[in-house]
């Protein structure tokens, strides 16, 4: 009996530690009374245009069809919460790049700069690097879906500060290659998805750890 008594206390012990945890409250990144921007979906193409990472050598050209429907699909993702969001167009962000104080072209300066422009005092930056699309359908591909993006907090208020950067990069493996991402293959309904379901799985990543 001691032994049983023993391992109830060490498990009431683990779920009161857990539930503890589950009190603390995530940190803070965004203010409810600032007013946020989010830019549209852009894909850089020279490396002055990236706020980190690198371009690969054999990257594809996304098309605006694409681009835009990941527009449309990120604001779904926002439309649920309360923060007044200030969605800019592909028209707010065209123009020549910002230059830092040493005459640079600087991505960080110039998305700043655009937030300010439109009344933001922070502003967030998806940018997708290379989309694979699937070749094949939910029960079988030839070519899987791949996605590389990443979805930028910047604070444009001076100083201006990169606040955070939520990365995703993920190209859909068989399962029999990987038996620990079980929960995934099931959560992805047991099939092969598309690369903007996959990119969704990237924007609910950027959703949750900004506190959007």
């Amino acid at each position: 009996m001691s032994f049983f008594r023993h391992v109830l206390l060490v498990l009431c012990s683990l779920c009161l530690l857990a539930g503890c945890q589950s009190s603390v409250e995530p940190q803070r990144l965004i203010m409810p009374d600032l007013v946020v921007a989010v830019a549209p979906f852009t894909q850089p193409t020279q490396t002055t245009e990236l706020l980190s990472g690198f371009i690969p050598e054999d990257q594809k050209k996304i098309s605006e069809e694409t681009l835009n429907a990941l527009d449309d699909l990120f604001r779904e993702k926002l439309h649920p919460t309360k923060h007044p969001y200030v969605f800019l167009s592909d028209a707010d962000i065209s123009g020549d790049m910002a230059r830092d104080a040493r005459g640079r072209r600087n991505a960080l300066v110039t998305w700043a700069e655009r937030a300010r422009k439109a009344g933001a005092d922070m502003i967030v930056v998806p940018q997708i690097i290379t989309l694979q699309e699937r070749v094949g359908s939910k029960a079988g591909v030839v070519t899987a879906a791949a996605v590389n993006e990443d979805f930028y907090l910047i604070d444009a208020r001076d100083p201006v500060t990169l606040v955070m950067r939520s990365h995703f990069a993920e190209e859909q493996k068989p399962l029999t290659s990987d038996l620990t991402k079980i929960g995934t293959f099931f959560k992805r309904g047991g099939g092969w998805v598309t690369a903007r379901e996959l990119a969704a799985e990237g924007m609910d990543k950027a959703v949750e750890e900004f506190g959007l």
